[in-house]
């Protein structure tokens, strides 16, 4: 068994990076066939797990939720079994399937589970999502991290964002078809999930399912500002489901139409915008995560 390490220098500030000497030191003592690739610039990890499928048992990415998808997108369509270290800032998709956060544990997840087949987001044709998209209020934040962070490291931003956005943001109003049904909604914001976590550990999906063949939407209507700090206490949580501003719905398909370009974020990235159309695919990568 031979394992490739695809590492994000920047994830989680720098953590990813700094583990390079633990991951080799543990691989050695465990006696492992492993190579080290660092990623350069965004797509990176893509193009070297695409490259690199046909010469590995197991391809891991190093690093936070962008980092994963980032290498998911190189192998679907492969039978190489994707690995995950979790060291970015968030680490939702790891947390959801169970997979530990240090080191050692996520080494030996590698060796004592095996690959299972997980369901996969798609955007448009060729845009995918493991764990969670979403548009509105928690879009808005992700759009606006960018430039925040040349100001603010870490958290903070995140936080930051967050509590500006509640000031200035406005509810959107879109056009939703879901398989056959269609309604128009003003929404805060709205999570199409294929795990349960974002946001650093918010329980947004408390149902859900990486195996069942669809996506569930989490739709949050508008509400005043003291509403909404309940909804931020219980959607950590995952107790948010049975408020009257919130619903749960399921589809395999979705269209997301609205009068203003809206952008869409999949596990903690800008990836798209409105008009969109978003799909499920059943277990369609393989995943090493614990049973």
């Amino acid at each position: 068994m031979k394992i490739l390490f695809i590492i994000n220098p920047i994830a989680g500030n720098g953590t990813a990076l700094r583990a390079v000497p633990e991951i080799e030191k543990q691989c050695r003592n465990l006696h492992l066939d492993f190579d080290i690739q660092l990623t350069r610039y965004p797509g990176h990890g893509s193009e070297i797990a695409k490259e690199m499928s046909n010469r590995y048992s197991i391809i891991t990415a190093v690093g936070g939720d962008g980092t994963v998808l980032e290498v998911a997108n190189g192998l679907i369509g492969s039978k190489v079994p994707l690995g995950i270290i979790p060291l970015g800032s968030g680490n939702d998709l790891s947390r959801g399937l169970g997979i530990p956060s240090t080191i050692d544990g996520a080494l030996s997840n590698l060796m004592k589970s095996r690959p299972q087949s997980i369901d996969i987001g798609l955007i448009g044709g060729n845009c995918y999502f493991l764990n969670v998209a979403s548009i509105g209020f928690d879009a808005e934040i992700v759009k606006d991290l960018e430039g925040i962070r040349r100001w603010i490291p870490g958290k903070a931003a995140y936080y930051f964002s967050a509590f500006h956005k509640l000031l200035t943001y406005r509810p959107k109003t879109v056009k939703l078809k879901m398989d056959q049904q269609e309604r128009v909604e003003k929404i805060l914001l709205l999570a199409i999930c294929n795990g349960s976590y974002y946001g650093g550990g918010m329980k947004v999906n408390p149902k859900g399912s990486f195996t069942d063949g669809y996506l569930d939407l989490i739709l949050i209507r508008p509400l005043s500002k003291i509403k909404f700090i309940l909804l931020f206490q219980k959607f950590v949580k995952g107790e948010h489901l049975a408020l009257p501003y919130v619903e749960h719905l399921k589809c395999k398909e979705l269209e997301i139409k609205s009068d203003e370009e809206l952008v869409i974020n999949g596990d903690g990235e800008i990836i798209a915008s409105t008009p969109a159309q978003l799909s499920i695919r059943h277990l369609a990568i393989e995943v090493i995560f614990p049973a």
